[in-house]
């Protein structure tokens, strides 16, 4: 099996390529910092398995690079694993045909069993990741857009007190990466783009 790497960190490459080398009969891996040099190695390799990071420094944004891999591999199995970006990004890139989408913060062990299921030909999504399209879905419907998770309205409350991503990961005892995840999950349901505007707008809902 080939399988390609797209992370402009070398730190998490290494990661990601030790998890592949210890679960996967892996022939060869490839890596790739950026969406050119991916799709030069998506067009000469061919791989099997594609692990994208959402962000990146080039310009191509990444439901367009998962286009244009789909593109080049229609048989090929294309997993964005991300530190949860934007819901609206990650809902662009399964509309481009990604076959699942994972969190940095998954355990190796799920991480693995996850891969396990897509390359078997399953769709898997990460549930946190599904709770918040499901909400996005809800408020299309006219439900409430503004239905915060009980781990949500608590990171909110300490955002409200000043904290950094790092200070709320210590006092909920959770990883600055997911802290991450969950205030860009509290920025996509506030429809705000800073911490000042998500408070602004859920004082005025309510929710603090």
């Amino acid at each position: 099996m080939r399988a390609l790497i797209i992370d402009d960190h070398p730190i998490a490459r290494r990661g990601l390529r030790t998890v592949l080398h210890e679960t996967f009969p892996i022939e060869e891996c490839f890596e790739a910092d950026s969406a050119g040099a991916a799709l030069e190695l998506a067009r000469a390799h061919l791989p099997d398995l594609v692990l994208v990071d959402m962000r990146r420094p080039d310009t191509m944004p990444t439901p367009e690079l998962c286009r244009q891999l789909r593109s080049t591999l229609p048989e090929g199995s294309i997993v964005i694993v991300t530190a949860f970006d934007r819901i609206g990004d990650i809902r662009d890139c399964l509309q481009a045909g990604i076959n699942g989408c994972l969190l940095k913060d998954t355990s190796e062990l799920d991480m693995t069993a996850a891969l396990r299921s897509i390359l078997a030909g399953e769709y898997i999504i990460d549930p946190r990741i599904a709770q918040r399209l499901l909400g996005e879905l809800i408020g299309a419907r006219g439900g409430s857009a503004l239905r915060l998770t009980e781990r949500e309205r608590e990171v909110l409350d300490l955002i409200a007190e000043g904290r950094s991503n790092r200070a709320i990961g210590e006092q909920l005892h959770l990883s600055e990466a997911t802290v991450k995840g969950y205030v860009s999950s509290l920025l996509d349901k506030l429809n705000a783009t800073s911490r000042l505007e998500a408070l602004v707008r859920a004082s005025d809902a309510g929710l603090i």
